[in-house]
């Protein structure tokens, strides 16, 4: 996997699709919040398809199909219906000039001057891609930044199944707001405007939040030993790199 500019998305700039031609827009809070969190994490999970995730008994069959193949397959079977609206829905976001069509072997972009596709060809390079840029390393829990989110990952492990409900809420009132929540955080903690806060991309939103999380853990640390504290365990400097 070819590793982002970390100032290119730190930018929040529309990001270069080489291999498709054209560049993938970086929503911001407030874009997503039109399609809702929860269809927002279904639809990007969805598209993020890999085969190798699934169960080993689920994918014998599936050795000699590619990613994209298999995941073409689906959104265009009676079955794949609500997958391929929630993956419409989160392509919008990311290709908000053009116009969409899902055909039987790829993802048609009709631009203003030129069309281009999600294909076979470039599907790995757009999996790559939207998968830095909305941190799903972060929220599935693979890096340090691992908030946790836990009904992202269920939603995740029950695209993994094959089911095709994606989401059963265990207790009454259960519901996705990992970036409603952070936004929240945030805002209190640093006393930033909400407002200011909705205009951030998901992986400026991810890196200040990291960052917030490492200053509390370095003053609590610092406090301590100038206290007197004992055998404390060290902590990484605020300012170090967050990526490293």
């Amino acid at each position: 996997m070819a590793e982002l500019d970390e100032l290119l998305l730190t930018s929040g700039n529309d990001i270069p699709f080489r291999m498709g031609r054209c560049s993938i827009h970086q929503p911001r809070l407030n874009e997503i919040a039109y399609i809702g969190e929860e269809k927002f994490h279904v639809g990007i999970r969805f598209l993020l398809f890999d085969k190798d995730r699934l169960q080993i008994e689920d994918k014998s069959s599936l050795e000699n199909q590619s990613n994209f193949h298999i995941f073409m397959s689906v959104v265009n079977s009676a079955e794949g219906a609500k997958h391929k609206a929630d993956a419409i829905l989160v392509l919008t976001l990311l290709f908000p000039q053009a116009k969409i069509k899902i055909e039987k072997d790829k993802i048609l972009l009709q631009l203003e001057n030129f069309e281009s596709s999600v294909n076979e060809y470039n599907f790995d390079e757009f999996q790559d891609i939207i998968r830095q840029m909305f941190c799903l390393n972060v929220m599935e829990g693979e890096s340090e930044f691992n908030p946790a989110d836990a009904y992202a990952k269920k939603i995740a492990e029950k695209l993994k199944k094959g089911k095709q409900k994606l989401a059963e809420k265990k207790g009454e009132g259960q519901k996705i707001n990992l970036f409603s929540r952070y936004v929240s955080i945030l805002a209190i903690g640093l006393q930033k405007d909400i407002n200011e806060l909705m205009q951030y991309t998901v992986y400026q939103l991810f890196n200040e939040f990291e960052r917030f999380k490492m200053k509390q853990d370095f003053d609590i640390y610092i406090q301590a030993k100038m206290a007197g504290a004992k055998d404390l365990e060290e902590v990484k400097n605020w300012m170090d790199d967050i990526h490293s």
